[in-house]
């Protein structure tokens, strides 16, 4: 992925029962590094740390398609993560870890405009046995308007804390991705996804 977050840009979130809601950002006001839409010329944030998990694009959940499993001509829209980005920042005895998530909603020919959206999962994993350190599911909503044929989504995820020991790069990693995307997605924890370092 190599499109970068850009501007200040409205993020509709629903609220769903057992989802949390998180509210519009900017990226750049938020001190975040050039990987998150900073400029290179940007101060680090005070307390940045290259000892960061690194981001596990999981396998099947990056995009939600409706109807699924349907030809191309019978689309009515997509909804995919586009970036995920990262920034560790060590906290006293503790590693604070900000994701964010940047995607976009698009019409397929079947398609109309709405507001189009899924529930997205961050989810902090442990290496050494699989194990789910913490989740929380966010709804994410892009609405798509008239004329139109896509829309942004953006998310900055509650904060993800580890151990500031030198060693969370290789004891854990971050899961992102569509709670609907991949199959079983959580019931399989020991199933090795594609990593995407970020």
């Amino acid at each position: 992925m190599n499109k970068g977050f850009a501007g200040l840009a409205a993020l509709a979130l629903l609220a769903a029962p057992g989802v949390e809601t998180a509210v519009a950002f900017d990226f750049p006001k938020l001190g975040m590094p050039e990987m998150l839409g900073g400029k290179k010329d940007a101060p680090q944030t005070p307390g940045a740390t290259a000892d960061c998990p690194v981001i596990v694009a999981e396998d099947g959940a990056q995009m939600l398609r409706t109807p699924p499993g349907v030809e191309a001509a019978s689309v009515h829209h997509q909804v995919s993560i586009k970036d995920i980005a990262r920034e560790c920042v060590v906290n006293g005895d503790q590693i604070v870890i900000r994701v964010g998530v940047e995607g976009d909603a698009m019409l397929g020919p079947a398609g109309a405009p709405g507001a189009y959206g899924g529930t997205i999962r961050v989810a902090l994993r442990r290496t050494k046995d699989d194990s789910i350190v913490s989740t929380k599911n966010y709804r994410v909503n892009a609405s798509i308007p008239a004329g139109g044929a896509r829309a942004d989504f953006r998310l900055l995820a509650d904060p993800l804390t580890v151990p500031a020991n030198g060693k969370a790069q290789e004891e854990y990693e971050i899961l992102v991705g569509f709670t609907g995307g991949a199959a079983d997605a959580e019931e399989k924890p020991a199933a090795r996804r594609k990593k995407g370092r970020r």
